[in-house]
Order: C-alpha cells, then sequence, then structure tokens
C-alpha cells in the first residue's frame, strides 16, 4: 500500500528552502532595481524614493 500526498491548494505558501525563495526578510535593505509602471515607463525605486521610506509589495498576478 503506498500513499499518496494529497496536492496543495494554489493559494497555500511554498516551504522556505532554496527551491523556493522567500525573498528579502523584513528591514533587509532592497537592492536598487528600475521596474516599468503601468504606463510602461521605467521607475528607478532609489530615485523614485527621493530618500524617503517606501514598503514594496510585490503581487503575482493570475496569468503567467
Amino acid at each position: 500500500m503506498t500513499q499518496t500526498q494529497t496536492p496543495l491548494p494554489p493559494t497555500r505558501r511554498m516551504p522556505a528552502t532554496n527551491d523556493f525563495p522567500t525573498g528579502p526578510a523584513v528591514d533587509e535593505l532592497l537592492p536598487d532595481f528600475t521596474l516599468t509602471d503601468q504606463t510602461g515607463t521605467p521607475v528607478n525605486f532609489t530615485h523614485a524614493r527621493q530618500g524617503k521610506r517606501a514598503m514594496v509589495v510585490f503581487s503575482r498576478s493570475v496569468r503567467w
């Protein structure tokens, strides 16, 4: 008799291992990066903050 594992629901987070990195920790500094805004204009993280603190939230879309 073999046991089969029940698949995880799609909303469950993967475990924190090297195979599934979780990203920076709370209060950890982010490296400088540039991403495009909703109109396609490049926005540099460091320049956009102008030396102020910021909270960055990355969310994965439903479409890959």
